[in-house]
């Protein structure tokens, strides 16, 4: 039991049940400032989490972008 609560994300968890924001910046968008097909889904989700704060503005976010692919595997 202590295995399977250990294993589960705690900020997926915490999202059930809520709608997906919608992201702001296409496939598109990121594909053409250079993010990696493979980690676009990923990258949109996470900025769609990040679009929620209001006092990012769309340059940062496109800044957080870079940052989030860098991070993934």
């Amino acid at each position: 039991m202590a295995k399977l609560i250990w294993s589960l994300d705690p900020l997926a968890v915490s999202r059930l049940g809520r709608a997906a924001k919608k992201p702001p910046f296409s496939k598109k968008e990121l594909a053409r400032i250079g993010i990696p097909a493979r980690k676009i889904p990923r990258v949109q989700e996470e900025l769609a989490r990040l679009s929620g704060d209001t006092t990012l503005k769309r340059e940062e976010l496109g800044m957080l972008a870079w940052e989030i692919a860098d991070l993934l595997l």
